[in-house]
């Protein structure tokens, strides 16, 4: 439509004439809906319904759900290939499938933790500065995301057990646990008093906590009867429901603070805090001067334009009592001293 406005613009107008402000140097190049006003903002990737969020969240348990039929059956797809053996089909195709999806979602919780923090940190009542601990959160995101892909705390949990001599578990796995439970359970406590404004928030992040610890019971091989037939269950998949309940609490808690700053959520007003009264200085009172009494003019120098009643001409004024003579006969006497 730009080109064909423009042909028709350069068809009427007569050869040869060249405008200054059309020549070729001076044409626009990009469209107005190129402009950065028309750029779509960051908080506009934060999903306002409640489905989108549930939708994200699903995805990453249908890839637990996915890794852990892999694993399940991995023994009939041994049978059924007889190229590869179970336990390359579980290290490939449900291990790995774990790790990379989990890096995923932990890069995503890191962008919208980031997101949290550049909309948190402008709250005006925060002297405490308690929006710090989303910059934590993304920190401890991306150093998760590359322990997934790398594995180093099975490594690190191997050297320090070497080092000290101290073997904890059958796996060493004690000696990173201790660690994560200490940091993870300072960071959490944290994030749950960030959280108490939006209950939404608060509950996907208690279910991943939950998720995140039966995880913990898994890899200390704390397995109930019920999962003998899928021990790795626990600690192979849960960490990735966990993450994605983790994701859900992020999401919730952004589209939270992007409705608020719009003024879309009501708030309880704050009950005002009595305060106790401090004396002040009583300053003296000024001397009150009393008004002397306006004289009434007399009635026979008044004029009379027939309109009044005869009644009203002769009616006296109401008499006085002892004490409002005594009042007066007062104020006249300091009228007559100033």
């Amino acid at each position: 439509m730009n080109d064909e406005s423009l042909c028709a613009i350069a068809a009427r107008s007569p050869k040869g004439a060249a405008e200054p402000s059309q020549s070729a140097g001076d044409a626009p190049r990009y469209s107005a809906q190129a402009n950065i006003e028309n750029h779509p903002q960051v908080t506009d990737f934060v999903p306002r319904r409640y489905r989108t969020i549930v939708l994200l969240a699903g995805l990453g348990v249908m890839t637990a759900a996915v890794a852990e039929t892999i694993a399940y059956g991995s023994a009939s797809l041994e049978r059924m290939l007889q190229i590869v053996s179970a336990v390359e089909i579980k290290s490939v195709f449900s291990d790995g499938l774990v790790a990379w999806s989990s890096a995923v979602l932990l890069l995503l919780i890191a962008t919208y933790a980031r997101v949290v923090y550049s909309i948190r940190r402008h709250r005006v009542q925060d002297y405490r500065g308690k929006y710090r601990v989303w910059r934590l959160v993304v920190a401890a995101a991306v150093v998760l995301s590359l322990n997934t892909v790398v594995a180093g705390h099975d490594l690190a949990a191997r050297l320090a057990a070497h080092f000290t001599g101290w073997q904890l578990l059958g796996s060493n796995a004690l000696w990173w646990l201790a660690p994560a439970a200490l940091l993870g359970g300072w960071l959490t406590v944290k994030l749950i008093r960030e959280l108490a404004e939006c209950r939404t928030a608060l509950v996907a992040m208690l279910l991943a906590v939950t998720c995140s610890a039966a995880a913990g019971a898994g890899s200390l091989g704390w397995t109930p009867a019920w999962l003998a037939a899928t021990p790795d269950l626990l600690g192979r998949s849960m960490p990735l429901v966990g993450l994605s309940l983790l994701l859900a609490s992020c999401l919730l808690y952004a589209r939270y603070l992007v409705l608020d700053v719009q003024g879309l959520i009501e708030h309880r007003a704050e009950p005002q805090r009595a305060t106790a009264a401090t004396p002040t200085p009583r300053e003296p009172a000024a001397p009150s001067v009393a008004m002397a009494p306006v004289d009434e003019p007399d009635e026979s120098t008044q004029w009379v334009d027939g309109s009044q009643s005869a009644a009203g001409e002769h009616q006296k004024q109401p008499r006085l009592s002892k004490a409002q003579r005594k009042r007066l006969r007062k104020q006249k006497a300091q009228h007559r001293a100033a």
